[in-house]
């Protein structure tokens, strides 16, 4: 199973932070096992047209790139990186 590129982990202050592509996307929504439109439930999107389009090839005109905060919601879920609080980051 593909997994997300290790910099799209990262939080989104951190210097060495990539928006995610489709493909990263692709492989978390692939790790959790959801539809698109139990993806936008979770994220608290429309529905799955806009999580589609997030799946769309970069080059794609129909493509639109995912919020940070929709994206760390499903690494947190797949359980790809931990919250805050259990990472005892700096204040």
């Amino acid at each position: 199973m593909n997994r997300p590129a290790q910099a799209t982990l990262r939080l989104f202050a951190e210097e060495d932070f990539r928006i995610p592509e489709s493909e990263d996307i692709r492989a978390v929504i692939a790790m959790l096992d959801l539809t698109a439109d139990q993806v936008a439930a979770l994220v608290g999107v429309r529905d799955g047209r806009a999580v589609r389009r997030w799946l769309a090839p970069d080059s794609s005109s129909s493509h639109a790139k995912i919020t940070y905060s929709a994206w760390r919601l499903l690494l947190l879920e797949a359980g790809l990186v931990q919250s805050r609080r259990k990472r005892k980051l700096p204040r």
